[in-house]
């Protein structure tokens, strides 16, 4: 069964913008992740069960049969805790469905207590059947045998013209380092560990073509974006550089490359009015047109948003899906994970 519910939303600001917004899920919805699947399906990976911290946290999913309106109950992936949470999510080459997350055992009597000294693995389930089923949690081993700890994957897999399927993963240490790893027998082991640089956190990999990788991540010290670029498939990556316009509560983001070829890159808006923004860039990265920033969701009812993950349906249709906690006009809203729709025409 699934269920169509729209509600109202503002978005422009800076030019009219035309946008409808769909209840993806309520009572969770926590980071997002939106893949299109071999089917003609969007599936999203989630978090529900428990608030931001709660060790009851649960990995769940969701599809959509009609692009982004009509949305399934959540079924569970992992619910073993405690606290499943900070999914990745990918499709392999072959269709397998991968979801990677951590469990945070850092909690005492029921309270997350940061003064735990545990180190997190990095778990992955499995669906092979469209995720109608999922495999049991078990532990990748991506740093070699036995070595696993991380400090969370994060967002968006993607599949190069290889066939090799990357992941984001941000290593526990002071600084925060950002790696790459990949798979290539379709997510069920991960090789090749690549450092992109140290402080960043929180990032998202786009493919350019041609082995040419960008990397745009939210920033340990400051917290605002920078970016950083592979030409060789994401063995060697360049110097980080913050990007120009973006202020220190906006992130963490998420870029796709649209089928005009332009980028998209949307990122949480973390200071009032909360909700999530984007810019477009002409021209690979190289440059942002931050003068005209689109301002596709400003109603979320405080700065725990965003973590917007972004689709582009073969009909053009751009689906960008984001977390709130309530809505300024709805306030019994509570924690909700809803799907922004906008044509790139209007960009």
């Amino acid at each position: 069964m699934h269920f169509k519910r729209e509600i109202p939303v503002a978005s422009g600001v800076y030019r009219p913008l035309n946008t409808k917004r769909y209840i993806v899920t309520t009572m969770g919805g926590f980071w997002p992740v939106v893949q299109k699947l071999p089917d003609g399906r969007l599936g999203v990976v989630t978090r529900d069960g428990d608030f931001h911290i709660g060790e009851r946290g649960r990995l769940t999913w969701l599809t959509s049969p009609d692009g982004g309106e009509s949305w399934s109950h959540a079924s569970v992936i992992s619910d073993e805790g405690p606290d499943n949470r900070n999914p990745a999510f990918g499709v392999a080459p072959d269709g397998t469905l991968v979801a990677t997350f951590i469990k945070a055992d850092r909690y005492g009597s029921g309270q997350y207590d940061r003064s735990f000294d545990i180190l997190t693995p990095l778990y992955m389930c499995r669906s092979k059947d469209g995720g109608e089923t999922w495999t049991k949690p078990e532990v990748v081993d991506w740093l070699g045998p036995g070595q696993s700890a991380v400090g969370s994957p994060f967002g968006r897999m993607i599949t190069l013209a290889n066939g090799d399927l990357l992941m984001g993963i941000q290593a526990t240490g002071d600084p925060t380092k950002a790696y790459v790893i990949r798979s290539r027998d379709n997510g069920r082991t991960w090789i090749e560990p690549t450092l992109i640089a140290d402080k960043l956190n929180e990032f998202s990999i786009c493919d350019l073509g041609d082995d040419r990788l960008l990397v745009v991540a939210r920033v340990d010290d400051g917290q605002a974006l920078w970016q950083t670029e592979s030409d060789d498939g994401g063995y060697r990556w360049s110097e980080p550089h913050a990007i120009p316009g973006i202020g220190p509560q906006e992130h963490p983001p998420d870029v796709i490359k649209l089928s005009d070829g332009r980028l998209l890159m949307t990122y949480g808006r973390r200071v009032p009015p909360y909700g999530v923004q984007g810019i477009v860039s002409v021209d690979d990265g190289k440059t942002w047109d931050i003068a005209n920033k689109l301002f596709l969701v400003g109603d979320g009812g405080n700065r725990d948003c965003g973590y917007p993950s972004s689709v582009q349906r073969d009909d053009g249709t751009i689906v960008t899906v984001y977390y709130a906690w309530d809505i300024v006009d709805d306030p019994r809203m509570g924690v909700h994970a809803a799907a922004i729709h906008y044509r790139p025409e209007d960009l």
